[in-house]
């Protein structure tokens, strides 16, 4: 348990803490696999820390003694891989043939392929195929490729000899590849019939069928390795493998040397000592943890994907993949290496770093002092002033293509806190990256530094000219890349002598070029950081207030998409000529990771798409009035019909379009059917399509990673339609229902409260009327609290309470009414009685008839 145990990248989804955990005690290998050279770095084991608690004067000191060691990260291209990244294999030779099928058909046996098959460049002429080798040029370039019609300008340029003019389209590639090859892909052709060294082909994966055309075809090399046996087919993503497993061995062997105490060494000498168990100790290097340096033009999911596979590790510890330019960003801000400092001396930082403080300060300095003046002529205090913030642009070239990244860096932060990261933050504003296609890549600067400067000037409108254009790549390379990027800043400079809106871009931007392996030990850099081992360590304050460390990640970048995304849809079951116009969804320049980003698919719209021709109904206000008119058990067959035609497509693109670049939309996957779904009672006999039903809606979230990694889940309740329409029938039945029982269970309840109180007001008047005239002028007449008490107490049980106030007063009980009527009854006979008496009731009603 570390300060780092917890400190992980989100933005790296392959990585997790177990695995992170498993390779602490391993070097981590930075390859730059897209540089003209290969450059490859690496970062030293974690340091075992104590798992109890330490106080910051412990880790301050701790931090003293890594500041002293200096950088920890080193640059190991000169001893690591000398043939540019290509794979050189010799030819006509027994053992070597042995060493590559045992590697192709079993998946093993890498340390055995290095040894005996593998080639250097000293044995070629320039990197050229002869009597005695093959060359596989580069074959990062096409790894994962499904066609060669999907090479990039870079791929095309480096595989146009291999590649057969029919593989133009699909067809003619099912027509011209043999269907027989085998499950371990050793496809095995007529020898007599292929006598080319080196051809590209494409196969299916599963090693039986033709290719198709979807997403289970691959893009392979045809290997004439021996001329007296059949060729041999090796996926480039196999190739690369190869060449990852020539790096980790070379970084193995010198790891050795640099740390002659470690568990390592000894590995080395088991190798060493040759057998069986040598054999599978030297193959212990493949579990070294891995990171890769991409192009924006080389982020295509495919070939990402092919990456990763290509690095695979038993380990479980998954690549560290970053972005190329961000690697080279880092690695012009590490310190110079091997410069380890005496006392507490902080070592000298690098000439990028070096600039950038100087900037900060001078213009954080001048800020502070136009506010004190401000605030003097206000007569108020100086408030505090924004930082600044540069602008710093990231220019790297190779044969294969051209980068130009705008970052904004922030957070500074001293040796002591952090040696490694100079600088706790880098936001990325936009990276304009294009593929070359065999050209000058130099004669692309004008239009990427173009590109470059309006999307700045759309992002970061406020923000004020560069304060530093950083240069990477070989030394050649970088002298001819100030020189064109200088001339493009002139020409801005000219046009903007006279304009209002001028940015401020001209040849007076300083260029900073960077050494040898810039991008390596960057990449070096950054995936220490994820793994743990390059950390800020800060103090946090705890519930019991004292301060305790806490590690952070010593540098957090914030990525923006090198690539394009988007969709298309079907609603004729697949028609080529039907497909919609391509949707961006991922545009460039966004940020990463971006996502989940929702589609919503109900059959009632796509029938109703499929009622409008097929083309998509832009107004969503008509497609619900349509889709809702399709809705409920009428429209069961329209929608179960569109349902089933209703087709997904996902597009990707690196480059910004213009040129001889990969501008053109590139199709991943196969065509996605998101409301079919097949049967769960299928029979054996029954084809897949034959066998699909329709669900009623279905909702696809699309997600895409930094370095173009696109993942898709589709969530579905898979309810067929009629399914859905009766439990859509049955939910509005229970609805009503429910909201009927509802008002009948409530209204139940008052109709029994009125009732009830109307009958306790009725009885209370009864027995009030009782006692009025059964006990007149007793405590019980009038008394109404009395009688509303009796008749609660008698609640249910009347009956008993007329019989004992029967009993007690001997007057029969009767309604209030009824003692009213017999009231005038009884007022009646006593006026007769009177008359009578008086014997003068005749005499005055004449007298009152006469009145």
């Amino acid at each position: 348990a570390a300060l780092g145990a917890d400190l992980l990248d989100k933005n790296q989804s392959f990585l997790n803490s177990k695995g992170v955990r498993a390779v602490s005690s391993l070097p981590i290998v930075a390859v730059d696999l897209y540089g003209d050279d290969v450059d490859v770095a690496y970062f030293p084991p974690m340091e075992e820390e104590d798992g109890g608690e330490e106080d910051e004067m412990a880790v301050m000191m701790k931090q003293m003694v890594k500041m002293k060691k200096g950088c920890l990260a080193k640059n190991v291209t000169a001893n690591a891989i000398s043939n540019g990244g290509n794979i050189i294999l010799k030819r006509d030779d027994s053992t070597a043939y042995k060493a590559v099928k045992r590697f192709l058909t079993k998946g093993e046996g890498h340390d055995d392929v290095l040894t005996n098959a593998m080639g250097s460049s000293s044995s070629t002429d320039d990197n050229h195929e002869s009597a005695t080798t093959i060359v596989i040029p580069r074959p990062q370039l096409i790894m994962g490729t499904r066609k060669p019609s999907d090479f990039n300008a870079a791929a095309k340029s480096a595989y146009g000899k291999y590649t057969p003019k029919s593989s133009s389209s699909s067809q003619s590639n099912n027509n011209n590849n043999n269907s027989t090859t085998s499950p371990q892909l050793i496809a095995e052709e007529d020898g007599a019939t292929n006598t080319t060294p080196l051809s590209i082909k494409t196969i299916a994966m599963d090693g039986i069928s033709a290719p198709n055309g979807d997403d289970f075809d691959r893009v392979a090399l045809s290997l004439k390795l021996n001329s007296k046996k059949k060729a041999m087919t090796i996926l480039p993503e196999e190739a690369v493998g190869l060449l990852i497993a020539q790096v980790k061995k070379s970084v193995r062997d010198e790891f050795v040397k640099d740390f002659p105490e470690s568990d390592l060494a000894n590995d080395g000498n088991n190798a060493a000592a040759g057998g069986e168990d040598g054999e599978e100790e030297g193959d212990s290097y493949m579990d070294f943890p891995p990171a890769f340096a991409i192009p924006g033009w080389a982020t295509l999911d495919s070939t990402v994907e092919a990456l990763i596979d290509a690095a695979g590790s038993s380990c479980g510890c998954g690549p560290s993949l970053h972005q190329r330019s961000i690697a080279a960003c880092v690695g012009a801000l590490v310190p110079p290496v091997g410069k380890a400092t005496q006392g507490a001396a902080a070592p000298a930082g690098s000439k990028l770093q070096q600039l950038l403080s100087e900037t900060m300060q001078s213009k954080d300095a001048a800020a502070a002092k136009e506010e004190a003046k401000e605030a003097a002529l206000a007569r108020r205090d100086p408030g505090e002033v924004d930082p600044f913030v540069p602008l710093v642009l990231l220019v790297g070239v190779t044969n294969e293509g051209i980068e130009m990244t705008a970052v904004q860096i922030t957070k500074p932060q001293g040796p002591d806190k952090e040696l490694h990261c100079p600088f706790g933050n880098i936001n990325v504003i936009s990276s304009v990256c294009y593929a070359n296609g065999g050209n000058d890549p130099l004669s692309m600067v004008p239009k990427a530094l173009d590109e470059l400067r309006e999307q700045v000037g759309i992002v970061v409108p406020e923000s004020e000219e560069p304060t530093a254009i950083v240069t990477y790549g070989s030394v050649g390379s970088q002298k001819h890349l100030a020189k064109a990027v200088t001339s493009v800043l002139t020409k801005y400079g000219k046009e903007g002598e006279n304009s209002d809106d001028y940015d401020g871009w001209d040849e007076d931007i300083p260029i900073v070029s960077t050494g040898k392996g810039c991008v390596s030990m960057g990449l070096a850099v950054l995936a220490a950081s994820v793994h743990g081992r390059v950390k800020l360590v800060v103090s946090v304050k705890g519930t019991d207030g004292k301060l305790r460390p806490k590690a952070k990640l010593g540098v957090s970048v914030q990525d923006v998409a090198t690539c394009a995304v988007a969709v298309s849809f079907n609603y004729y079951g697949g028609a080529e000529n039907k497909w919609t116009e391509p949707k961006v969804i991922f545009d460039f320049d966004r940020r990463v990771p971006a996502g989940p980003y929702q589609i919503d698919f109900t059959a009632a719209e796509c029938a109703a798409h499929l009622a409008n021709g097929g083309k998509g109904i832009e107004d969503e206000s008509e497609l619900i009035e349509k889709a809702k008119n399709l809705e409920g058990s009428r429209g069961i067959p329209d929608r179960e019909a569109a349902a089933l035609k209703c087709r997904f497509r996902l597009y990707q693109k690196t480059s910004r379009g213009g040129g001889d670049d990969d501008s053109e939309w590139i199709r991943l996957g196969n065509d996605m059917k998101p409301l079919s779904m097949e049967h769960s009672q299928k029979d054996e006999g029954e084809s897949g399509d034959d066998n699909m039903v329709a669900i009623e809606s279905a909702v696809l979230e699309i997600s895409l990673s930094s370095v173009g990694i696109i993942t898709t889940k589709l969530i579905t309740n898979g309810e067929t339609i009629v399914q859905a329409t009766k439990s859509a029938r049955n939910s509005k039945l229970l609805r009503w229902g429910t909201i009927i029982g509802s008002v009948l269970f409530i209204g139940g309840f008052l109709v029994k409260s009125y009732v009830e109180e109307r009958i306790f007001d009725r009885d209370t008047q009864r027995v009030l009327a009782y006692y009025k005239h059964a006990a007149a002028n007793s405590f019980h007449d009038g008394d109404e609290r009395q009688a509303r008490y009796l008749v609660w107490k008698y609640k249910g049980k009347k009956d008993a309470l007329w019989r004992r106030l029967e009993a007690k007063y001997g007057v029969p009980v009767k309604h209030a009414w009824e003692w009213d009527d017999e009231a005038e009854d009884g007022s009646k006979d006593d006026d007769e009685a009177a008359e009578d008496l008086d014997g003068e009731g005749e005499e005055d009603e004449v007298k009152g008839e006469e009145l």
